[in-house]
């Protein structure tokens, strides 16, 4: 009941903050509402804070009216689905909404934080006919099976509310935590599968320490056939690969003013955003630099790329003494890596 009442309190006040913001009440006609709105907002606060905590189980769906509850008793608050993988994937599924390179990449998933997470790439042998008894078949050296095991590692994100925002509750911030922290995550998350450098606890990006490359054919910035060619030799080896590049190498490489077939070549880069069928993804992540021996794009296919997640968004409320914002910091296990390198072929400069 005090639950529904303060919802009630919060939608009032939130009605009278717009009533306000678009003209149809003065501001103080509005004061005396307010005031009392505030009074009650304060007194339902003190008997929600009072009362006794509802037991969770593990497998609880986390409502908005959870959220409110532990909001109010600085308590943790985990966002997402009914189940540790559940939520998981949920979380997996807000991060690609987020991010387009997110979308194209393979995830594997554990229980917790102290998850080694294993995760696998099979390139097989190409099938070949044999004949009947056959005991001496020929083996394809290019078969292999990619495995190895990621442990996931703590990223956080802070969000400071200030006092005023929670206590008139012109915003229903409760609503709203799952969207601000999925958005951070993404993009964090986005910049470490493209530039992490693999040390410490940071992903290995797929910029990062390379093993097959393909130099561009002259030296200076790269053209409309290097891309080609990382193109056609990506479509030799796989149909589903695609090209990470930065908008400003893309720039340069439109700025090519070979005569002949490369216009043909540009044309289909501005209409579809693909060279030779290759989809060309364009992310700021990407590095710009374009001097000798840089890498200025990578192809790859998505499925040959891991990202480990080993948790569920967990958000903490925490106060500070002599500061007024309540700090909402949120939780996110995770890791990523190249599960083949030999996989991804990068366009190098000369």
């Amino acid at each position: 009941m005090n639950n529904e009442a303060l919802l009630k309190v919060n939608l009032e006040l939130r009605a009278l903050s717009e009533q306000v913001k678009n003209g149809s009440i003065k501001s103080d006609d509005a004061k005396v509402k307010l005031e009392e709105l505030k009074i009650q907002k304060r007194d339902i606060e003190q008997k929600i804070a009072q009362a006794t905590a509802p037991i969770e189980t593990e497998n609880r769906t986390t409502s908005i009216e959870d959220i409110r509850k532990a909001m109010m008793e600085k308590k943790s608050i985990t966002l997402n689905g009914t189940g540790a993988i559940n939520q998981i994937t949920e979380l997996q599924h807000e991060l690609q909404k987020k991010r387009h390179i997110l979308n194209k990449i393979r995830y594997f998933f554990g229980a917790n934080a102290s998850t080694n997470i294993p995760i696998w790439s099979p390139t097989l042998a190409v099938p070949a006919n044999v004949a009947e008894g056959e005991t001496n078949i020929a083996v394809d050296n290019q078969a292999s099976l990619g495995s190895k095991s990621l442990t996931p590692y703590a990223y956080v994100s802070i969000l400071p509310v200030s006092a005023e925002t929670l206590t008139l509750g012109s915003v229903n911030l409760e609503s709203e935590l799952s969207t601000i922290f999925a958005d951070a995550f993404a993009d964090g998350f986005a910049r470490q599968v493209v530039t992490g450098n693999g040390n410490g606890r940071n992903f290995d990006g797929i910029f990062n320490n390379n093993d097959t490359f393909i130099e561009c054919a002259d030296s200076g910035n790269p053209k409309i056939m290097d891309l080609v060619h990382l193109a056609l030799t990506m479509k030799d080896y796989t149909d589903d690969s695609f090209i990470v590049m930065n908008p400003t190498v893309y720039s340069a490489i439109m700025a090519d003013d070979t005569v002949g077939v490369a216009e043909l070549y540009k044309t289909e880069l501005i209409m579809s955003k693909t060279i030779e069928g290759v989809p060309v993804l364009l992310t700021g992540y990407a590095p710009s630099d374009m001097t000798a021996d840089s890498t200025v794009a990578v192809a790859f296919r998505g499925s040959d790329y891991a990202f480990a997640l080993a948790s569920e968004i967990r958000i903490e409320p925490i106060k500070k003494v002599g500061d007024t914002n309540t700090y909402f910091q949120a939780i996110v296990f995770g890791n990523g890596a190249k599960i083949l390198n030999k996989n991804f072929y990068a366009l190098k400069t000369i």
